[in-house]
């Protein structure tokens, strides 16, 4: 056993280099504040389950919206902005536990979130401009050999300058 470098927590390499299952999200833009957005833009990207929230971030915008400009962000996973249920948001920040009891984006792997089919998920992205993205769990999945993760299976519609007045 060693410890992941990220949490703190004890890990089972063998286990975590095993792995093989993949998530598959569909990611739909919603634009400032979920205020909606002039045109359709979706993404459908599948994971590695031993990978993070923070990984799944920067396939959003990184990997598949092109932004290179990082922020601070959240998942909630009661589907709701700024929810008052604090252990449903796993927020970017640098404490396991945040003063406000949320969890950590960074050490949050996937196959620990427990995620089901059909499950909504809301990120926001940048707190000063407020990016909305509906996320979905799409389904489920085994790696695929030579190939990288995380993967970008689709991209529907031109991502968003990250700083526009096209909104």
């Amino acid at each position: 056993m060693k410890t992941d470098g990220r949490t703190g927590c004890w890990v089972d390499a063998k286990s975590e280099a095993k792995s093989n299952k993949t998530i598959i999200f569909r990611i739909i833009y919603l634009g400032f504040g979920g205020g909606g957005f002039e045109r359709k833009v979706e993404r459908k990207i599948e994971m590695k389950e031993t990978q993070t929230l923070d990984d799944l971030c920067e396939a959003i915008i990184l990997k598949s919206f092109g932004w290179d400009d990082p922020h601070s962000y959240s998942f909630f996973f009661d589907n709701k902005p700024f929810s008052q249920n604090r252990k449903m948001e796993y927020s970017s920040n640098t404490e396991e536990v945040d003063e406000y009891g949320k969890p950590n984006s960074t050490g949050a792997k996937l196959k620990e979130l427990k995620l089901k089919k059909g499950q909504k998920i809301l990120f926001i992205f940048d707190f000063g401009d407020d990016h909305y993205f509906g996320i979905k769990v799409e389904g489920f999945g085994e790696t695929q050999k030579g190939k990288k993760y995380p993967l970008i299976l689709k991209e529907k519609g031109k991502a968003p300058e990250q700083y526009s007045e096209e909104e």
